[in-house]
Parts: structure tokens; C-alpha cells; sequence
């Protein structure tokens, strides 16, 4: 003989966990909403930095001043190189091998200078680079990519002890200071830099970088995440409810 389900008691304790289940619920779903959010933003920057890079590269000249929209975007620059003045940014790996970037500056006709990341070279520590071997000059044509100036981005912590150079050239910048980086320099900064690509002819060293990839991220993942704790929280809460009246039933 079949027996009768015991009925729902609606307790406290059921109340507030309930509630407390709903909230983790509904939480984890607007996160995960998030994500999908954060995915389309990615999938339309993707689309604006691709159609940067298919437009003709434009030529980066001393006049130039307005570099808005052209980071990403294919460049070509003409000038003589200052191998003296050099810069290094350490703290940079490549394939797990820890390195820096070397940077150079490129004098541009009228007087202003580009600088331009050469690559990555490997160092035991990160930061020490002979940079007197990888010494550059003369003319040169270069195509590359158009960069952010180093700025927060290209920032590492401040190692401990560190003491900045003063009435020197300051090669190695843990910290990027704008205005001394400018300083240091003889002749004024674009606000912007130059990424070589690989090529056949490259060099083996510095190793250029190659562009950075157009990809959608993890949102995608972290959305299925979001939706699936949800899931868990409502199914689980279900089941435990479902298990506790079915030990309430009368014998």
C-alpha cells in the first residue's frame, strides 16, 4: 500500500536557507551574465583592433600628435637609429625563459624621437642585458605595430633597495616614471611606440614579439562556471529538501 507523502513544513531554518540558496543563485546567474557581457565587449574590440590592423600602415612622422584609434595599427617609420640611449624593461618572459625588452630610440626627421621595441632578450635575472651587444645604428626603414608609450602597463614593483640614477642614463626601469624617462632624453618622446614584428630577416636577437593575439579571453568559461554553481545551489537545495520529507514520512 502506497503512502502518502509527508507534507512541506515550512520552517525558520528552511526560510533562511532558502533565501540564503536564492541569493547565492541569482548571484553566480548575474555574474555569469557578466561574463557574457565582458565577451561581447572583447568580441567588438577584437573586430575594431582586426580592422586596424587590415588598414594601410601609416607613416609615423615627427609631426605626428593625435594617436587616437592607432594603437595596433600597422606603421612604418623611417629615421636613423641612437644606440647609445637604449632602454631595457625587465621582468619579461618568453616561453617560460625569464628576459627583458629592449627598447631603442629611432630619430625621425624633424628631430623627435620613436622608440621602438626590438624584442625580448634572455636574462638570468630579468633585468641584466649587455646592452652594448645589442648595439644598433644607422639608417633604418622599419614596420612594426603602433604601441602604448611605457607607462603603467610596462610598471614592475620597485625592488627593494632599488636607487634611481641621477645625472646618468637610467637604462633599466623597473618603474616607469614618464616625465625622467622623457628627461633623459636629448631630444622629445612621440607619445607612442613601435613594435617590430618577426620577420625572415630578423635578427636572432632580440627576439621579436609577435602581435597580440585576438582571442575572446575566458569569459566564455567563466560564464558556464557562474550559470553552473547556480545550478548546483538551486539542484542541491532541491534534492536536501526532497531528502528531508522523505525522512519525515509516517511508518
Amino acid at each position: 500500500m502506497n503512502r502518502a507523502a509527508a507534507p512541506l513544513k515550512i520552517t525558520v531554518r528552511g526560510v533562511i536557507g532558502s533565501v540564503l540558496v536564492a541569493a547565492v543563485a541569482l548571484t553566480c546567474i548575474r555574474l555569469g551574465f557578466w561574463q557574457l557581457d565582458r565577451l561581447d565587449r572583447r568580441r567588438a574590440a577584437n573586430e575594431a583592433l582586426a580592422a586596424r590592423r587590415d588598414a594601410p600602415p601609416v607613416t609615423v612622422s615627427s609631426t605626428l600628435s593625435d594617436t587616437t584609434g592607432l594603437r595596433f595599427r600597422s606603421a612604418t617609420a623611417s629615421g636613423e637609429w641612437d644606440g647609445d640611449r637604449t632602454i631595457v624593461l625587465p621582468g619579461r618572459s618568453y616561453r617560460g625563459v625569464p628576459g627583458a625588452h629592449v627598447l631603442s630610440p629611432l630619430r625621425l626627421t624633424g628631430g623627435a624621437g620613436l622608440l621602438v621595441n626590438r624584442g625580448w632578450v634572455p636574462s638570468a635575472d630579468a633585468a641584466t642585458v649587455d646592452t652594448t651587444i645589442l648595439r644598433i645604428e644607422g639608417e633604418a626603414l622599419l614596420e612594426g605595430l603602433i604601441d602604448a608609450f611605457p607607462g603603467r602597463e610596462a610598471t614592475l614593483a620597485r625592488r627593494a633597495g632599488e636607487v634611481e640614477a641621477t645625472g646618468s642614463f637610467r637604462r633599466v626601469w623597473y618603474a616607469i616614471d614618464e616625465r625622467r624617462l622623457r628627461e633623459q632624453f636629448p631630444y622629445p618622446l612621440l607619445d607612442l611606440t613601435l613594435q617590430l614584428l618577426p620577420s625572415t630577416d630578423a635578427p636572432d636577437f632580440p627576439v621579436r614579439l609577435a602581435a597580440p593575439p585576438l582571442d575572446e579571453g575566458p569569459h566564455l568559461g567563466y560564464a558556464i562556471q557562474w550559470f553552473s554553481f547556480a545550478a548546483i545551489a538551486l539542484i542541491g537545495w532541491t534534492a536536501l529538501i526532497l531528502k528531508s520529507r522523505g525522512k519525515e514520512r509516517p511508518s
